[in-house]
């Protein structure tokens, strides 16, 4: 009889049965909150001192206890699930966001830092990876699962490249290999490859019911890709004696001579952003001819090397004047608004996804938001797809499909992929898996997301929510005019401000979660830490203001450097999530109502004091908050046309320090003052 073969998360309890078998002579110690599935953790406890085989073998074996095994945990769980078809199950989850090497950092050996900084900076002198490890997520599903939370979204976890790095370690979106995952998620506690460790991650999560949905880069890679050798065709090149714009430079004479985002005049831009929001992408005005002079023709396959620092150059010809000269891969930039004022993105490069029709007189060989996003309409022609990288990104989705059995794919700037590739990319995964979930980082919520196959997008509530106008927008558009598909309910993600680290800290954070969890149409969404009431942020890319920039400037950021999140002390951010998300389910058929008439703003006699209803379903739900975050207010609100005659108080089930307990109610009105951005919760 043949003998059956073990599975790789099989593989890793076999390892760990041998290590715990021998002493462990170094210091492990791990935070409180990693404890195993179906125990509970007591949040405030210091961290424990273990022998880190025994450890992570008892997280193994926990799982082993919970699994479900009427599914095969090595394929995706969908269709093996009921219901969701097409990717839709993603509207009935919660998802928990996780950066790998960020998420599950630790200082184990106690010495106040991460890593020694030594050849591997990784590494602590045990030779025990302190940054995040597939292993260490396996011992973080626990937590993840007493959240609440059903499916696990994963940022990049391919190879890292390493040219412009921004810091020490390098962003997972500075992609070498979309196909090869990068080695330092490995745990050197175990003698197996990253692939391995990978398959018994994804293993681990469809054994506890949760899905795994991992993020790709379709648009980017890395200036060092390993795609430049067989196929510099695939990016854009200019001449090596260009230098690269100083961060910061204000004198445009100067900026103009070297290589960063182009500059446009106020005219220019004017045009540019009246034609765009018309949607006409006939005759874009390009950008400055000495920018585009910067760009030379991609250097003939086998006239790329790499150099001693680890640099790809290659020998290019020009045109114009015949000569040879040195090229170089440039940087990338934001690609909209064409001034965005974020920081250069110094270590990816924008892939080319079309050729120019004339390669002796290209009319496109530029990087500039009319090639990379809002495609000129004589470049986004069919015929001049490039065809084998739209190939390459095609079959990237079934690879891991394949070789991991992963349930979605989040596509990182989903709105800028070309739609025709983007329909290739979906079909491709859906011909393997029908019901494979499709996410889309657009922060837009519009029926072109709904018509490309998507089955949510990011959405914008993060960005509007902490003013009152737009809070007051979010609810009427997504609450009464209702949204086509759905969107995260997230407050931050990794490259905003932290919620807690706004104005208001943790009061601002709860309320403003309280509302997206409630929001039609809306799957709630943790960033990693968030629950923690973290406040420093993994990235400073998106809606932070140049005095934010400026205070972040030269500090490391853990998308870019070693880091690691607040696990150790108390979390009062913990106990409020976990309540917010089971509220949620304990309500749910209320919830998940969508329509006319499911969501109804109140009136609350003050402009700051702002409170809805959720209908349709065996409850009626009421969400009351104050987002003046110094002064209590009062508030009136005539709830006659929705309480049961006779209801004489109210109860606040948002159970937190200090929460309201009972508002009492007379003749169908609520009166009461709320305090400083406090919030509430009722149901009847």
């Amino acid at each position: 009889m043949a003998k059956k073969s073990v599975s790789p998360l099989g593989r890793v309890k076999e390892h760990l049965q041998k290590l715990a078998r021998k002493p462990f002579k170094g210091l492990y110690r791990v935070p409180g909150l990693w404890s195993p599935v179906g125990t509970e953790a007591t949040d405030g406890q210091p961290p424990a001192e273990v022998h880190p085989a025994k450890y992570y073998l008892s997280h193994l074996e926990a799982i082993d206890a919970a699994a479900d095994r009427s599914v095969d945990p090595l394929k995706s769980l969908n269709g093996q699930k009921e219901g969701g078809k097409h990717g839709s199950w993603i509207a009935n989850g919660s998802i928990y966001n996780v950066f790998v090497r960020l998420t599950t950092a630790f200082d184990h050996d106690g010495d106040s830092r991460l890593g020694t900084g030594g050849q591997d900076p990784t590494l602590n002198a045990d030779g025990m990876r302190e940054t995040g490890t597939f292993l260490k997520t396996i011992a973080l599903l626990g937590h993840i699962r007493r959240l609440g939370c059903t499916t696990v979204h994963l940022l990049p976890v391919t190879a890292i490249g390493h040219d412009g790095n921004k810091g020490v370690l390098g962003s997972p979106y500075a992609i070498k290999d979309p196909y090869r995952l990068e080695a330092s998620q490995a745990d050197p506690l175990l003698d197996m490859p990253v692939d391995d460790q990978f398959r018994a991650l994804v293993e681990a999560c469809h054994l506890l019911g949760m899905r795994v949905i991992v993020e790709f880069v379709f648009r980017t890679a890395s200036k060092d890709s390993d795609w430049t050798i067989e196929h510099p065709d695939w990016f854009y090149w200019i001449d090596e004696k260009v230098a690269d714009r100083q961060v910061g430079e204000t004198d445009l004479e100067v900026a103009r001579r070297h290589y960063g985002n182009p500059i446009f005049t106020p005219e220019e831009l004017k045009v540019i952003n009246d034609k765009v929001s018309r949607n006409d992408f006939h005759d874009l005005p390009a950008p400055p001819e000495t920018f585009r002079r910067f760009f030379q023709a991609p250097p003939a396959k086998g006239k790329v090397k790499v150099d001693a620092h680890g640099r790809v150059r290659g020998t290019s010809v020009d045109p114009a004047t015949g000569k040879t000269l040195s090229v170089r891969i440039p940087g990338a930039f934001a690609d909209w608004p064409p001034d965005d004022n974020q920081p250069p993105w110094g270590d990816v490069t924008y892939l080319r996804m079309y050729r120019d029709e004339n390669p002796a007189a290209p009319r496109f060989n530029y990087i500039a938001y009319n090639t990379i996003r809002m495609y000129d309409a004589a470049l986004a022609r069919p015929e001049l797809a490039n065809r084998p990288l739209w190939d390459k990104i095609r079959d990237l989705a079934p690879y891991y499909q394949d070789q991991f059995g992963i349930d979605g794919v989040m596509v990182d700037m989903g709105h800028a992929v070309p739609v025709s590739l983007m329909q290739e990319i979906i079909a491709a995964a859906r011909a393997k898996d029908p019901d494979f979930c499709f996410l889309s980082e657009n922060f837009a919520i519009e029926q072109s997301s709904v018509d490309a196959g998507y089955n949510a997008v990011v959405g914008y509530a993060w960005w509007v929510e902490y003013k009152r106008e737009g809070m007051m927008g979010l609810l009427d558009h997504v609450g009464v005019r209702g949204v086509p598909l759905p969107f995260f309910g997230a407050v931050e993600n990794h490259n905003t401000p932290r919620a807690a680290g706004r104005p208001g800290g943790e009061r601002y954070a709860t309320y403003a979660f309280l509302v997206n969890t409630f929001l039609p149409r809306s799957i709630p969404f943790i960033h990693a830490g968030f629950e923690l009431g973290e406040t420093m942020p993994v990235n400073t890319g998106l809606d932070f203001s140049n005095a934010d920039l400026e205070k972040f400037r030269g500090k490391a950021l853990p998308l870019f450097d070693p880091g690691a999140l607040r696990w150790e002390g108390a979390h009062p951010m913990l106990g409020i999530t976990r309540c917010i998300l089971d509220l949620r389910a304990r309500y749910r058929d209320t919830v998940d109502r969508t329509g006319p008439g499911c969501c109804v703003p109140l009136s609350t006699g003050n402009p700051d004091v702002m409170a809805f209803l959720r209908t349709g379903g065996s409850h009626t739900l009421m969400v009351l908050f104050n987002r003046n975050l110094e002064l209590e207010l009062g508030c009136t609100i005539d709830l006659k046309a929705h309480l049961p005659p006779g209801t004489a108080k109210l109860a606040n089930l948002l159970d937190k320090a200090g929460a309201v307990r009972d508002l009492p109610v007379r003749d169908g009105v609520l009166s009461c003052a709320v305090r400083p951005g406090d919030s509430l919760f009722f149901a009847w």
